[in-house]
């Protein structure tokens, strides 16, 4: 806070005046959140995030209007919540096949190597690729070991460019789900084979 702040004299948005404002309209704070938020699970947090803003942000002049300062404040509350929420999904977003290929094509890399050194993570790929359908291998690898278009790698597998990205993203998720297993998982997989 700083030195430029009015000290409010004791009737006015007080201590008390902020805690009997809120509750004097907090069945309306609740219906306002439940009817405009993204996420109704958070009305309760939203309407308590309010409460917690008034008592933390004191008005540098008395408030003569305690309803419109408090749903002014609610609002704040309201696109806060719903951007950080907003935000969150985009984050997740799903996305389909073609996308996945492309967001694929600029990972440099298709495993981590480990501790054991390159010559275990070559044993484990090479293990791993070979549990996919002989076409899905083919696309995989002139895509990143050769560097073939999705065209080139379609004319060789005589199949359409769509069919060379579903082989490709099914090999990418295939991969992905065995490398983000814990270690000891894919060495159980690896002794039942």
């Amino acid at each position: 806070m700083t030195a430029q702040h009015h000290h409010l004299p004791p009737d006015a948005e007080g201590p008390r005046s902020v805690e009997e404002t809120y509750l004097r309209y907090r069945a309306e704070l609740v219906g306002f959140f439940a009817r405009r938020t993204r996420e109704r699970a958070n009305v309760e947090d939203l309407v308590q995030q309010v409460y917690e803003r008034l008592l933390k942000y004191r008005p540098r002049t008395p408030v003569t209007d305690p309803r419109g300062y408090l749903f002014q404040t609610a609002r704040h509350v309201l696109i806060t919540a719903n951007q950080a929420l907003r935000q969150d999904h985009e984050r997740y977003l799903a996305c389909d096949a073609n996308d996945l290929a492309l967001r694929a094509e600029a990972v440099p890399s298709l495993w981590v190597e480990e501790e054991g050194g390159a010559e275990l993570a070559f044993e484990e790929f090479e293990r791993v690729l070979s549990e996919l359908p002989e076409k899905c291998q083919a696309a995989l690898l002139r895509q990143r070991r050769d560097g073939w278009s999705y065209q080139q790698i379609a004319s060789e597998l005589q199949v359409s460019v769509n069919t060379v990205k579903d082989y490709i993203v099914r090999a990418l998720e295939h991969f992905q789900v065995h490398f983000s297993m814990p270690a000891k998982e894919r060495s159980a997989l690896k002794d039942r084979s």
